[in-house]
């Protein structure tokens, strides 16, 4: 084969490829030489850098805070624009609340806290300028909630703000310019002290519940059933349990703080119970709020004032002796009795007879 055929074949492989022999020149520049050179070292850098690892965590790997969860001894949470602020203390295994002079606080919503905590990463931020923070309210003097973590590993302090959508806020660490967009819900960071109390403080199993009573009666649990100490009337089945449901799972909307304001007197209480269950004595009395329509409970023995709604305080307050024999006071008929017609009269009272004489015949025989 001739060398002019194979240059022709050349020339043709190259245009096929798309090469034209004008780039020769131009792919022997200066620059492209030292692009080529610069590619290469970052090759070799990679490589050598890279060699027997694994890849490096990206961003959203991270941990948002690095804080050991399970070594948190106090979290503290406060509202911003001067609002409430919460503080939260363990105490050996649980948690409890020192300005509700140390009352048990909800354990499983504090540990629900910290593990969403740990599991947050650090995700691309949304923003990191100044003047985001103030438009997301992650700002120092502008959001909406400040929580503190404090252990053995330090602390760590976390600026909450606004929501862009369900469970999910904007959140910014203290010290940082950067704003995430977190999956986290506002409404799990209350801010005030009942928003974390233990709602069980005072349930039981009713079935433990031998006696309860007042001082004028007492509703006693028997081998056949429940009775009236002193009586053999049977009772309103309906208002036993209502009672002993009542009595066994005390609501209450919150604890009162021992600094409260709140006026009520619980040494002229309006009720008292005792109840016996599961051999244990315990006491309660109960007394109205002053300008409101709720109650105080106090249990002997605690130092804790529980408020309850009124709702709540119903039942415990107005069961009677009357009430559990089923009795209706003359006034509390039912409606329908109250508009039922009145009963047939007989025809003697129907018809009272001729009128006695008028008080003028009486006078004229008189004279």
């Amino acid at each position: 084969m001739s060398e002019t055929t194979l240059s022709a074949r050349a020339a043709a492989a190259r245009r096929r490829l798309g090469l034209d022999a004008a780039w020769r020149p131009a792919l022997r520049s200066p620059l492209v030489l030292l692009l080529a050179a610069v590619l290469v070292v970052q090759i070799i850098a990679a490589l050598l850098l890279g060699g027997g690892h694994g890849l490096a965590p990206a961003a959203g790997d991270t941990p948002l805070l690095a804080l050991d969860m399970e070594a948190v001894s106090a979290i503290e949470i406060a509202a911003g624009e001067g609002g409430d602020t919460v503080s939260l203390e363990r105490s050996g295994d649980d948690w409890v609340l020192p300005t509700l002079d140390g009352f048990p606080a909800g354990g499983s919503r504090v540990d629900a806290l910290l593990d969403d905590l740990a599991d947050l990463k650090r995700p691309l931020p949304v923003a990191t300028s100044a003047d985001a923070r103030r438009r997301f309210r992650v700002a120092e003097d502008a959001f909406e909630r400040r929580l503190t973590l404090r252990g053995d590993g330090g602390e760590a302090v976390l600026f909450l703000g606004d929501s862009p959508g369900f469970r999910r806020i904007f959140a910014r660490a203290e010290g940082e310019d950067a704003i995430y967009d977190l999956r986290l819900a506002l409404f799990d960071l209350g801010a005030t002290p009942d928003d974390w109390i233990d709602r069980g403080r005072l349930q039981f199993d009713r079935g433990e519940i031998t006696r309860v009573g007042t001082e004028d009666w007492a509703l006693v649990r028997g081998e056949d059933g429940w009775s009236l100490a002193g009586s053999d009337a049977e009772l309103d089945t309906a208002a036993v349990d209502g009672l002993v449901n009542a009595v066994a799972a005390v609501g209450y909307t919150g604890v009162l703080r021992p600094d409260s304001d709140l006026s009520y007197d619980l040494d002229d209480p309006a009720r008292v119970l005792t109840i016996e269950h599961d051999g244990k004595t315990r006491r309660y009395r109960l007394a109205p709020i002053a300008d409101s329509e709720d109650y105080v409970l106090k249990r002997d023995a605690e130092p804790y004032v529980y408020r309850l709604s009124a709702f709540d305080a119903e039942t415990l307050l107005e069961t009677d002796r009357a009430r559990l024999l089923g009795e209706r006071p003359d006034d509390g008929a039912s409606d329908g009795e109250a508009d039922a017609e009145p009963p047939a009269t007989t025809e003697s009272a129907a018809d009272p007879g001729p009128a006695p004489p008028a008080q003028e015949d009486t006078a004229e025989a008189a004279d």
